[in-house]
């Protein structure tokens, strides 16, 4: 099947594309609001663009219940510019989506999460400190992508990753990082733990293929 996307609703649009497009990298991101409040929320339309310069996109939908139409975090960044990306693991995934509530301005979803907060090196909005891995970013640009959405580009200053998690020649254990990743619908996730490997092919390596497949 195949549509025009400008013949579809923008419920159709979304619907077909958050459950094509998986999985979604989730970044739980920490701001400082105006008043020195903290807080956080977590996004899905997200990932890295680059590593030189290392940056982040966050796609942020418009809140229409806010006089200037934006969600808190987007608004935090326009002021301060500057925000964390926490990435999130299995063990975060209910405090992640306790942060996802819309409380009332007043309320404090990182205490209610049950979260504790660290300090961060180069940024005033503070890290989640059971994250694994947290990426302190300064915002280079937004984009306001129609009437619905603002694109925020950052470059990633500063990065800490759990000491279990790496090694000193920076490799990566992926079973401890157990990162998990957004899925289709009303709540599916999946984890990381179910991989494979295919080694990365050069030329030379395809052509010795090519041979023996065809001898």
């Amino acid at each position: 099947m195949h549509w025009r996307v400008d013949e579809l609703s923008e419920r159709d649009i979304y619907k077909l594309l958050v459950n094509t497009v998986l999985p979604r990298p989730i970044a739980l991101v920490t701001t400082c609001d105006a008043n020195g409040g903290f807080n956080a929320a977590p996004f899905s339309f997200f990932n890295v663009m680059g590593s030189e310069p290392p940056i982040v996109a966050l796609g942020i939908e418009a809140n229409p219940d806010k006089l200037d139409g934006l969600k808190d975090t987007a608004r935090n960044i326009a002021q301060s510019g500057e925000f964390v990306v926490n990435l999130v693991d299995e063990a975060l995934v209910y405090a992640m989506n306790v942060c996802a509530v819309d409380f009332p301005t007043e309320v404090d979803e990182i205490s209610v999460a049950g979260l504790a907060l660290a300090t961060s090196l180069q940024v005033r909005a503070p890290r989640i400190a059971e994250s694994p891995v947290q990426l302190e970013c300064r915002q280079l640009t937004t984009l306001l992508i129609g009437p619905k959405r603002h694109l925020i580009i950052g470059e990633v200053l500063h990065l800490h990753i759990r000491d279990d998690i790496v090694d000193e020649h920076l490799h990566i254990d992926l079973d401890r990082l157990d990162l998990v990743g957004r899925l289709h619908g009303n709540g599916w996730y999946c984890r990381t733990a179910d991989r494979f490997q295919v080694p990365k092919l050069n030329l030379e390596n395809w052509l010795q293929m090519t041979r023996n497949t065809s001898s």
